[in-house]
């Protein structure tokens, strides 16, 4: 029996000081009782009692079997996890690309190479950081049982969604919340960028056209704050969904109004080289981008509401 005593030691080791007793007890009973059933022919030798030990599993398994050990993220909020992690890192990505083009601005050279490498190192040091936050955030939201709350947030029968479109996708939530998040940066660069940087902007807002800048920042401010909610809620409602289509031809309009407007944006104070060929190639799209985006808004909220139709 020198095996099953090395098996047991090795399985308490294994676990908390508080359950070995119980569970070793309990543990050692059962594999008494399959050797017992086991003896009818005669008593086990070393190579069938490791055998028998082996069809147990590993130490380390066997003691989690008993005394699974909590994990930072419960199975249960890995699919809003995920989803934060997979949109925070777009939105890294991004931050990164316009610090990266702004450092290649700022030294007025347009490297691919140095620019990968600017890109990469720069992503990789902002997603670890996000990484860090999101986690302890869940682990710490977990803890105290808020993402149970969350889980369970306006959970009633009678509140059920009748249709399947009537349940709120959280993807789409917090892609709004990204976007509102990437447009507000956008607006914002002087609180990110460098005075130096932003001088060698490619675009900018021409002068008498900061209304737009804070038009924009308002709606920007408040898409995010109705992402948010969204967030606590489980299906749409007709309010809600009528706040949602305004949301986007809200948008629409703004970006409609400034394509159509002239001299909207304004070339840089300094030209460096990436400046000097934005405005001689493509500058002239810019309105023709902002048409096809506020195209598309209006798409998406003529959509919204043929859903509405059906609430």
């Amino acid at each position: 029996m020198e095996l099953l005593e090395r098996y047991l030691a090795a399985v308490t080791a294994e676990l908390p000081a508080d359950k070995q007793h119980d569970i070793i007890r309990e543990l050692r009973a059962n594999l008494l009782d399959q050797i017992e059933a086991q003896q009818q022919d005669g008593p086990l030798d070393d190579i069938q009692l490791s055998q028998l030990l082996l069809q147990q599993g590993h130490p380390i398994d066997v003691a989690q079997r008993f005394a699974p050990s909590a994990p930072l993220i419960a199975s249960e909020d890995m699919p809003l996890y995920k989803t934060v992690l997979w949109h925070g890192a777009a939105l890294m990505a991004v931050i990164a690309l316009l610090k990266s083009l702004g450092g290649l601005v700022l030294a007025d050279s347009i490297n691919p190479v140095r620019l990968l490498l600017q890109l990469g190192f720069s992503f990789i040091d902002n997603f670890a950081t996000l990484l860090l936050v999101v986690t302890a955030i869940f682990y710490g939201a977990g803890q105290a049982g808020w993402t149970k709350e969350w889980r369970q947030r306006q959970w009633h029968p009678a509140r059920l969604p009748r249709y399947p479109l009537a349940r709120m996708k959280l993807s789409d939530s917090i892609t709004d919340l990204t976007s509102a998040l990437f447009l507000l940066l956008l607006l914002w660069t002087p609180l990110w960028l460098s005075v130096e940087a932003q001088q060698h902007l490619p675009v900018r807002l021409a002068d008498g056209m900061e209304h737009w800048r804070y038009l924009l920042t308002v709606f920007a401010a408040l898409s995010a704050v109705f992402a948010c909610y969204r967030l606590t809620q489980f299906s749409w409602q007709r309010w809600s969904k009528w706040c949602y289509i305004l949301d986007h031809l809200v948008f629409a309009v703004i970006f409609a109004a400034m394509a159509l407007q002239r001299d909207v944006f304004a070339a840089p104070e300094q030209f460096s080289d990436g400046a000097r060929f934005f405005w001689t190639h493509a500058a002239g799209s810019i309105s023709y981008i902002l048409l096809a985006t506020a195209v598309v808004l209006l798409l998406l909220a003529a959509n919204e509401y043929r859903q509405l139709r059906r609430l």
